[in-house]
Order: structure tokens, then C-alpha cells, then sequence
């Protein structure tokens, strides 16, 4: 019996944690590929975003780098090297709408940070026109 208790639990917290990662990555795969719009890529706009939920921001931009390539997603000027979130968050701006237009870009997503539920969210989407 304490066998079967024993794997109910792993079968229960150890196993179903992967699931859960992966419904989140999932629902934010559905938001950036929505949010991208057919062909075009997507300028991330990220506020207020501070202390730990910084690292939201890499996992956001990095993954929608994977889900959208080979379009642009863009979070900083040309100049700007992005690899962590302090560097993402240092300069989280474009030079203009028509130069996000002129390379490939067709929307600009707006996504805030929910201080008191503690996670992310899509506050809007701007759309480009050419």
C-alpha cells in the first residue's frame, strides 16, 4: 500500500509539473503568434517589469524568437545586445513605426507585469500599417 501511495504522489506532483510549464508556454505561444499577425513580426514592449519578475521577460522574448522565426522579434534598437533581462530592460525601445514597418515588423505588443497576481499579461496590441 505505502508503494502505491508512494507513486500516486510521484505520478501526482513530480510528473504533472512538467504539464504545467509546458500549458503556460503554450498559452504564450497562442499570444505572441496572435499577436505577430500573419508573415510579420512583433515589436515586445515590456512594463513594469522589476527585481524577480525580470527573468519573465527573457522567457517571453526568447520563446517567441523560437515560435515566430524566421520573422523579427524585436525588443531593443539594432545596437542594443540582448542576452539577459537587465539588458533587454536597459533600452526596451524602437527609433520609429516606420522603422520597425521596414523591417518586417507588424505590430507592437504591449505586455505588463500584474504586481499583485504575479505574472505577465498582454495589456494590448498595436498594429502597424505599411
Amino acid at each position: 500500500m505505502a508503494l502505491s501511495i508512494g507513486f500516486d504522489v510521484y505520478r501526482e506532483l513530480w510528473l504533472a509539473g512538467p504539464t504545467r510549464i509546458n500549458s503556460t508556454y503554450a498559452t504564450w505561444d497562442g499570444l505572441i503568434q496572435h499577436g505577430a499577425g500573419p508573415g510579420r513580426g512583433v515589436f515586445l514592449k515590456f512594463e513594469n517589469f522589476k527585481g524577480d519578475a525580470l527573468g519573465y521577460t527573457t522567457n517571453i522574448y526568447f520563446r517567441a524568437v523560437y515560435i515566430l522565426y524566421p520573422q523579427p522579434v524585436l525588443v531593443a534598437p539594432p545596437d542594443v545586445v540582448v542576452n539577459n533581462a537587465p539588458q533587454l530592460i536597459a533600452d526596451n525601445s524602437y527609433p520609429n513605426e516606420q522603422w520597425l514597418i521596414d523591417h518586417g515588423v507588424g505590430s507592437i505588443m504591449f505586455i505588463d507585469f500584474d504586481g499583485f497576481r504575479k505574472r505577465p499579461f498582454v495589456r494590448g496590441v498595436q498594429w502597424l500599417r505599411k
